[in-house]
């Protein structure tokens, strides 16, 4: 698997303005993960010590401290919980830390780009949705059946399958123009 480069992992950081809670956090998880590669368990439980001593103090009323007690605190709390994180995945796993096999890491690098080509899809053209198919299709393999009639009954789970292991964005435009095509929109 491959990972973002450096300036996708930072993207989304505020441009002006108040600093954005949910960016610094993300900016904090990143940077943790992009320091860890390569550390073994000693080293991660030392970052995380000096992570835990970098937290701010705990609010007055006994409670811990958020992240939405002051938005300049996110990231360091976000650095905090990813090093422990980290540190207890490394606790049950021998070697050094590399987020391209790191599951989690790898779960919301997945969910991200689900998200962006649902996005996509929902924004293309319905019109666009059907060259997407005819495009999807050639490269799946499944234009010409037997004697240039096309897929027979039999065939068309297969073909679904192909086609979204064959290009997973496209099975979404596919699916909406299908959707839109019967009058027919999935239960939400």
């Amino acid at each position: 698997m491959t990972t973002p480069d450096t300036a996708e992992l930072d993207a989304g950081e505020p441009d002006a303005g108040e600093p954005d809670t949910a960016a610094e956090e993300k900016a904090g998880r990143h940077a943790v993960r992009r320091r860890a590669r390569g550390m073994s368990h000693h080293e991660v439980a030392a970052a995380l010590e000096d992570a835990r001593s970098r937290l701010p103090e705990e609010s007055g009323d006994g409670g811990e401290v958020e992240a939405t007690d002051d938005p300049s605190n996110a990231r360091t709390l976000a650095e905090f919980e990813e090093w422990e994180r980290i540190e207890a995945l490394l606790a049950v796993h021998a070697g050094t830390y590399d987020p391209d096999t790191d599951a989690f890491v790898q779960g919301g690098l997945a969910g991200e780009a689900d998200r962006r080509a649902a996005e996509r899809a929902e924004a293309a053209d319905p019109g666009e949705a059907g060259d997407t198919l005819l495009r999807a299709l050639s490269r799946a393999g499944v234009l010409d059946g037997p004697g240039g009639s096309g897929p027979s009954a039999d065939e068309v789970t297969a073909i679904a399958t192909r086609l979204a292991q064959a290009d997973p964005e496209a099975a979404l435009a596919v699916s909406r123009w299908i959707d839109t095509a019967s009058d027919h929109t999935p239960p939400s």
